[in-house]
């Protein structure tokens, strides 16, 4: 089973992006058609206004809520007027100069503007609410007390300025989330390319060490040449001796490059690599460490061994996956299949449902970074997944090329 990664494109990314904002209009537009709905007969009900008026400013300020998400300050100043006309029209009543309706509109307006970023209009609509509030108390004529008047300018002061409050909290909290969201993800990503430069840097220094192989071999044979045919023409002879002089030029050109590569860690990486003849000893490795391991063509290892870097990258993604079953499915029955096909090796990894909960193992993410990076330094594919009964399976076919092969490819 193939993983696949699916990406997004800018299309379906500004989609996301305006889905919220959907979502926030469709809940607000719910809560002001209750709050008309309430609104309006009451007014025209219990406060005794004009049913044309009722309707009017029992629509006006519930509307301006919606309006807020796209325009926040045109809301603003319809629910500060809202405020006034609302205490002049209600007259005297047992609650003024402000409803309870006109409370819940204007302090819902208020928690909406202070959790966008545009939270200062949301600061000047709880002033100038409150301004309004007070204006009416002053110019409009009422028979309502003192006493009464002060306490409803009180409360609506306090709880629109207790939801704007509320509605700031909630907005800093979504913006620290967010930011943490978004430094996981930079760190993430970072971290994913950092893995992937130590792999390739591993697989240079490998790749180096094949090809430095070879290179002394031609520098030797190339310097040893006349001495082993005595008797060569001068003119053949000078062709080794440039040939001996290249291979040495690049033979110390890789040595400078393999300097940058290799750290003072990597001492223990200077030991000849392992190839397609050392799979078996890891298999029976792994079974001594107490992996139930079935294995089926391993004698096709044995036969045209092919290229080194073919051989370096099967030992490595079979290692790599017998490690991966170790610490993510123990007790888990594995199979590791070989099959060959004229060039191609195919190697299958695949391991049933643990029969344990694996302990959390802490791990750079080296693994399947690294297999994928050792097939494609060779031309092959690499698939793995899990599998429908709780396993996992890892499969590659690596092209095991001939030194022939190599250089027609090369050229």
């Amino acid at each position: 089973m193939a993983r696949s990664v699916r990406r997004r494109d800018p299309g379906e990314q500004s989609k996301l992006q305006v889905k919220p904002v959907v979502w926030a209009a469709g809940a607000l537009g719910a809560c002001a058609l209750a709050l008309a709905a309430v609104a309006i007969p009451l007014d025209a009900v219990v406060f005794g206004m004009p049913v044309p008026l009722a309707f009017v400013l029992g629509a006006v300020q519930p509307a301006a809520i919606v309006l807020a998400l796209f325009r926040p300050r045109l809301a603003a100043g319809i629910s500060c007027a809202a405020v006034f006309a609302l205490a002049i029209a209600v007259g005297d009543a047992a609650v003024w100069p402000v409803a309870v309706t006109t409370l819940i509109g204007h302090g819902l307006l208020v928690g909406v503007l202070g959790a966008q970023p545009t939270w200062p209009v949301g600061l000047w609509c709880w002033g100038g609410g409150v301004v309004a509030a007070f204006a009416a108390a002053a110019l409009v004529p009422h028979n309502v007390s003192t006493g009464a008047v002060i306490a409803n300018l009180f409360i609506f002061g306090s709880v629109t300025a207790g939801t704007f409050a509320l509605a700031l909290f909630v907005r800093q909290w979504r913006r620290i989330s967010s930011q943490l969201v978004q430094e996981r993800r930079l760190s993430a990503d970072e971290h994913a390319k950092r893995v992937i430069a130590e792999e390739k840097t591993r697989v240079a220094r490998e790749l180096h060490d094949v090809i430095a192989h070879s290179m002394s071999l031609i520098n030797v044979q190339a310097t040893t040449a006349q001495y082993r045919h005595p008797g060569l023409d001068p003119a053949i002879g000078a062709e080794f001796d440039q040939m001996a002089a290249a291979s040495r030029q690049a033979l110390g050109e890789m040595r400078s490059v393999l300097g940058v590569l290799r750290s003072t860690q990597t001492d223990n990486e200077l030991v000849p690599q392992p190839g397609l003849d050392r799979i078996p000893e890891l298999i029976d490795s792994s079974r001594r460490a107490g992996v139930d391991i079935t294995a089926h063509g391993t004698e096709l290892l044995e036969e045209r061994p092919g290229s080194e870097i073919a051989g370096i990258a099967a030992f490595r993604i079979v290692q790599e996956a017998l490690s991966n079953v170790t610490r993510h499915a123990p007790g888990a029955r594995t199979e590791v299949r070989f099959e060959r096909s004229g060039d191609e090796l195919t190697i299958t990894v695949r391991n049933g449902a643990p029969e344990r909960t694996a302990n959390p193992v802490q791990g750079g993410g080296h693994g399947l970074v690294g297999m994928q990076e050792r097939a494609a330094i060779v031309r092959g594919e690499l698939r793995f997944g899990h599998l429908d009964d709780g396993g996992y399976e890892v499969r590659a076919v690596l092209p095991l090329h001939s030194n022939d092969s190599q250089e027609q490819d090369v050229s």
